[in-house]
């Protein structure tokens, strides 16, 4: 109703808008005319007055209702909306309550299982710390027992080279019963252990040739050799100890190291090792084996000497002679003609060694 009345106003406001005169009003005759018609002009006036009046209702009625109408709509939907959101909110509330009290379920259920781990592993812990002791306790006798065996043998080394009367002779062993060995594993430690330090020495005589071992006693070097594959030999005059590298698939000649290195060719080897043995020679013997190493080494040859440092622990070794200073080894070995000398100092659990490599 209000739009019918606003479209019938703007019609008669648009018939009014301009004041219709029979004559120009700039004629003289016109503004003579003005004064008898105002009359008529009053009436237009008037007419555009109550048809500006009508528009401006109808413009106020329809900006009421259109302000009414849609505040109603949307205050539905706003509570609509808030209804929905609270629907949103309450079911994500129980999910969430939900999920902390699983949650919460599990952590406990962690929470006993930790403790029922960590009285497990003390338990462990206990058992391991027994067993360390034990081993250790069985380690300490097995040493003893060995250093024993090694001072008996001795003992009788010397029972068999006194002076004595057929009378009172009397048969004796030979020193052939593997206390060598024994005192091997004693100075060594492990076999892996040992292969392993071993390996450290592989770069010095790799690609030189044939390496010559004075005693390969456990025969760990030789393993280390064989799996670079480096061909080697040896000497020992101990039967146990070439009984024992046989076994693993190493044959040495059963003499005396220095005799069997005589025999080598001239200019023939790649390398010469000597592991623990350099102390058990005499002065002479020590000379001696530099100077045959230093004629069976081809050019570019490497002499390799490892020994024990002076020290306590240097008399564990029954069979040792004295100490050789890294000096004087350095000595024999430059009197020798090896043109290259380094000696390396590395520590070992019963006590410090040292190691000379010579080049030719």
């Amino acid at each position: 109703m209000s739009e019918a009345r606003l479209a019938d106003a703007l019609v008669r406001l648009d018939q009014n808008k301009e004041l219709r005169l029979p004559l120009r009003s700039r004629d003289l005759l016109g503004r003579l005319m003005m004064r008898l018609l105002w009359r008529r002009q009053v009436k237009w006036q008037i007419e555009t007055n109550l048809a500006t009046r009508d528009a401006v209702n109808s413009l106020s009625e329809i900006l009421h209702n259109q302000h009414q109408v849609p505040r109603a709509e949307l205050a539905h939907e706003v509570q609509q909306l808030q209804q929905a959101d609270q629907n949103i909110m309450a079911g994500l509330n129980q999910r969430l309550y939900a999920a902390i009290g699983s949650l919460r379920t599990e952590l406990g259920d962690l929470r006993l299982q930790l403790v029922d781990t960590g009285l497990h592993a003390e338990k462990v812990d206990q058992r391991l710390d027994a067993i360390e002791s034990r081993l250790a306790e069985l380690t300490a006798a097995a040493r003893d027992a060995r250093q024993r065996n090694a001072q008996v043998d001795l003992a009788l080394d010397q029972f068999r080279h006194a002076d004595r009367t057929d009378a009172d002779a009397v048969t004796v062993p030979a020193r052939a019963n593997g206390v060598e060995l024994a005192i091997a594993e004693l100075l060594d430690g492990p076999v892996d252990h040992v292969r392993a330090a071993r390996a450290a020495h592989l770069p010095v005589v790799e690609g030189r040739g044939t390496v010559f071992d004075a005693v390969p006693w456990r025969g760990e070097w030789f393993e280390v050799l064989r799996e670079a594959g480096i061909p080697a030999v040896g000497a020992s005059e101990n039967p146990s100890v070439v009984k024992h590298n046989a076994e693993l698939g190493f044959r040495l000649t059963e003499a005396d190291p220095l005799e069997a290195l005589s025999q080598v060719d001239k200019r023939s080897l790649g390398a010469v090792t000597a592991f623990r043995f350099a102390e058990r020679l005499s002065a002479e013997g020590l000379a001696r084996f530099v100077g045959l190493a230093a004629e069976s080494l081809r050019p570019g040859g490497v002499l390799l000497v490892e020994s024990p440092v002076a020290g306590p622990e240097f008399h564990v070794d029954p069979f040792a002679l004295r100490p050789v200073h890294p000096t004087y080894l350095r000595f024999l070995a430059e009197s020798a003609g090896f043109a290259e000398v380094e000696v390396e100092q590395h520590d070992h659990p019963l006590g410090a060694r040292f190691t000379l490599t010579a080049r030719m």
